[in-house]
């Protein structure tokens, strides 16, 4: 019986473009807080490099990271959903779900 042929390998996430698009997600929930990284820092309980690393993509958050971080940014995890997708349309060429996401739009 002949070997099943191996899958594609995945392409690792540190080098697709949609990384780009999330780094740039964070740092404008934290930018529309009108704090700079040291700021915001406190506000989150961390130091201002782990801010700093994050937003480059140097430090990957969890899920619970990603939670604190957007709501010390006044959001929710919806709205950051929101602008990912409104985001990623353009990088992934695929339409998005939701024809209401946008960056600023809040939800309650």
């Amino acid at each position: 019986m002949a070997p099943k042929p191996r899958a594609p390998a995945a392409q690792k996430s540190l080098y697709r473009p949609e990384l780009q698009v999330f780094l740039g997600v964070l740092r404008t929930l934290r930018e529309r807080t009108e704090l700079n990284q040291t700021d915001f820092a406190q506000r989150l309980g961390r130091s201002q490099t782990y801010v700093s690393a994050a937003e480059r993509g140097a430090v990957r958050l969890d899920g619970l990271q990603l939670m604190d971080w957007v709501r010390a940014c006044d959001a929710d995890l919806r709205e950051w959903a929101d602008l990912i997708e409104s985001q990623l349309t353009p990088v992934a060429g695929k339409p998005s779900k939701s024809k209401n996401a946008g960056v600023g739009k809040k939800h309650k």
